[in-house]
């Protein structure tokens, strides 16, 4: 519902600015007609569509005050505040001035010649041209406001726009008051039609100079600085009280470490390469791979374990980094290029050392350009292990990626702020038709299982969209979500599974007697580098031509037919397992207070027009940061009024899942790292500051994080000596 009020809402802006400039061209025009019956017959049509205008406003009004009634006030503030407001307050000086003006002139019916020059006068009196004049200024701001809305505080601004409206109408009326004068004179006569083409033709091209020049200066404005010190985002955002920045002792980044010293219990080599290279399936791709693998090797470690991993960058020629995706690891070991260390350029190496502390299915992957190198291989699965774990029967993680193949070198993605298609938008990578895997292979894939043996699928989405997953066959638990346990799983039938992109689900199940098939459905393996604009559908897919793509067969015999793909429900995590207690509650007082609108804009982003990707109506690197002090208790609302989802991660942390849309979360606690917050969701969020740092806090939609849809997470005190931005080599997304 909130999606259609967010596209209503902007629809019905630009139609109401459309509307009421066909009015505005009226009634200026209307006391230059030739003739009285000619004034009085468009007076009459004037005064119809004055009532069209009108109805269209109220309705556009009605949209706003909707939207702030179904997603909160906070969702739709700047749609009342600058787009409902000031057109109803110029609407009701149209409904008293006006519209009697045009009522008047409407039923006149005598045709003297001084009745005409009488009539004349009247259509050019200022309190019929001016209120429509006025209110056009004001709905065509209010819908610019609408496609570019500003960031908050809002307070400056609209005190700036009302300002601005004012002096125009007192311009448009003095402006009115002479156009009287002019044709009160004797020697006066209508304009011919060479005097109105000129002055056409000039209002046409002031309209274009001024747009051009608009857009060039916020084109040169969207520009991302090509140095930035990321501590810079300590602007922040109004909490409701909480610390203000610079309270605690400064800290430096560098200090947050894991172990230095001792003996790792697990020590890994990751090597990054860039070359071309087949998957499993036989298909080419123009890969970036660790270890010369896609994806990378899994790491298996055990909770509590020293793990030591060296990142080696053989001839990635952009740099490589590695992040631990859901591992609250310290800050400096969580491989963002720019932030907490600076990219691995080629023949560099870089060491991380830490010791996970909860058992779990996580990934990693690079951080240094996430939306190309994630696309095209740098990624592989983290498995974390309890110490005693001792997993019986099969435990498998399946990888899901979709992969271009058969790819041209050279044909990269585009940088930042370039937009893109339904491929080179989405992953950044080499052109050709996307094909789905688990791991390297995209056929269909068996695996002969005995009947009774205990199964694990670690579900691991390594791509920008939310996958659903199909898994026929058999009744199954849903054991964890992102590394986080379930409490008192019961079984699961007849539903669907979707994860958000880099999101992950562990089920169990015992293999029956017939087989048992992982599917991911609504996917698009077909799409090519040519289709345009491609958001996430509405099962988890990539634009169109949505098929059954990768899947996996377990099957005792290893011959029988998989069973047909589910297609009931999506299973809903809000209300599944055991209740039990957590942290937070409806009676919790909490320190910092947090409300982020993901949204839609139109503008330019590093210089490149575009439908920008927003946080509260800014993008990279004006978001604020949110400022937070150790140990306090963080409540974050999430809503999103965009035209697609938004997996938010949140970087050195897990968040509780308290409500959506409003209902309460009454099953097991669901800890989460990746969010997947659906168009028209509103989700409230929790968690404890308790891992200092400063730390990303994205869209993981790789390609909206490119896109700008990046903020920061910042621990007072917390300063960082790396920096990003084109000059540095150091470009995170």
């Amino acid at each position: 519902m909130v999606e259609n009020l967010f596209e209503q809402n902007v629809l019905w802006a630009v139609l109401a600015a459309v509307f009421w400039g066909f009015a505005a061209r009226g009634a200026r025009l209307l006391a230059l007609r030739g003739t009285a019956r000619s004034i009085r017959r468009r007076a009459r049509l004037g005064l119809v569509l004055l009532g069209i205008c009108l109805l269209v406003l109220a309705l556009r009004v009605a949209l706003a005050l909707a939207l702030a009634g179904a997603a909160g006030w906070r969702a739709a503030d700047d749609f009342v505040l600058f787009a409902a407001v000031p057109p109803v307050l110029a609407a009701v000086a149209v409904a008293a001035l006006a519209v009697p003006a045009y009522w008047r002139l409407a039923r006149t019916t005598r045709e003297t010649d001084t009745e005409e020059t009488a009539l004349r006068r009247a259509a050019a009196q200022a309190r019929l041209v001016v209120p429509v004049r006025a209110c056009f200024v004001t709905v065509l701001a209010g819908a610019l406001f609408t496609l570019h809305p500003p960031a908050p505080p809002y307070a400056g601004v609209f005190v700036l726009q009302t300002a601005v409206l004012a002096v125009i109408a007192g311009g448009l009326l003095l402006l009115q008051q002479s156009r009287r004068t002019a044709m009160a004179a004797p020697d006066w006569r209508l304009p011919g039609r060479a005097r109105r083409l000129l002055r056409s033709t000039a209002a046409v091209t002031c309209v274009a100079v001024l747009s051009v020049g608009g857009c060039t200066l916020m084109a040169q404005q969207s520009r991302v600085p090509g140095r930035m010190d990321e501590s810079h985002h300590l602007h922040t955002y109004d909490a409701g009280g909480g610390p203000a920045a610079g309270q605690v002792p400064v800290r430096d980044l560098t200090t947050l470490t894991g172990p230095r010293t001792g003996e790792p219990d697990r020590r890994f080599t990751l090597t990054a390469t860039e070359r071309t290279r087949r998957l499993a399936s036989g298909e080419k791709v123009a890969a970036l791979a660790f270890n010369d693998r896609l994806p990378g090797p899994e790491l298996r470690v055990r909770r509590g374990e020293l793990v030591e991993v060296v990142l080696v960058n053989r001839n990635v020629p952009d740099g490589v980094t590695l992040h631990w995706h859901g591992v609250d690891v310290p800050n400096a070991e969580d491989g963002v290029a720019g932030v907490t260390q600076d990219a691995v350029r080629p023949g560099g190496r870089h060491v991380y050392r830490f010791r996970p502390d909860r058992a779990g299915t996580f990934w990693y992957h690079s951080h240094q350009q996430s939306s190309t190198a994630v696309a095209r291989g740098l990624f592989g699965a983290l498995i974390v292990e309890e110490p005693d774990a001792r997993p019986p029967g099969l435990d498998r993680t399946v990888v899901a990626h979709a992969w271009a193949v058969d790819g041209v070198k050279g044909q990269a993605g585009p940088p930042r702020g370039a937009g893109g298609g339904a491929l080179s938008g989405r992953n950044g990578q080499l052109g050709g038709p996307l094909r789905t895997a688990f791991g390297d292979d995209t056929r269909a894939q068996r695996e002969k299982v005995p009947v009774g043996t205990p199964v694990r699928l670690r579900l691991v989405n390594a791509d920008n969209c939310p996958r659903t997953y199909s898994l026929a066959g058999t009744a199954f638990k849903v054991v964890a979500i992102d590394g986080n346990d379930v409490l008192g799983p019961t079984d699961v039938r007849d539903r669907r599974l979707r994860v958000a992109g880099g999101g992950r689900y562990d089920v169990t199940f015992r293999q029956p007697a017939g087989p048992v098939q992982l599917t991911v459905v609504g996917d698009a393996n077909a799409v090519g580098a040519s289709g345009g604009f491609e958001g996430c559908g509405e099962d988890g897919a990539y634009g169109e031509g949505r098929t059954e793509t990768a899947s996996l067969l377990l099957d005792p015999t290893g011959a029988a037919e998989p069973p047909p793909a589910v297609t009931g429900p999506l299973f809903d995590p809000l209300h599944y397992g055991a209740r039990a207690g957590t942290p937070f509650g409806p009676g919790t007082a909490y320190d910092r207070d947090f409300h982020l609108v993901l949204g839609n804009s139109f503008g330019f982003f590093d210089g490149s027009p575009m439908v920008l990707w927003t946080v509260n109506n800014a993008v990279y690197p004006d978001i604020p940061a949110l400022l937070v002090r150790e140990g306090d208790r963080v409540r974050t609302t999430f809503v999103n009024r965009s035209l697609d989802d938004h997996p938010m991660h949140l970087h050195g942390h897990r968040m509780l899942v308290l409500s959506r849309d409003g209902e309460r979360a009454t099953g097991s606690p669901w800890w989460t790292d990746t969010l997947n917050v659906a168009p028209g969701e509103r989700y409230e969020v929790a968690f404890t500051a308790g891992n200092p740092g400063l730390w990303m806090d994205h869209c993981h939609n790789l390609d909206h994080a490119r896109d700008g849809m990046v903020l920061h997470l910042a621990y007072d005190g917390v300063r960082t000596p790396y920096e990003a931005g084109r000059s540095t080599g150091n470009l995170p997304e």
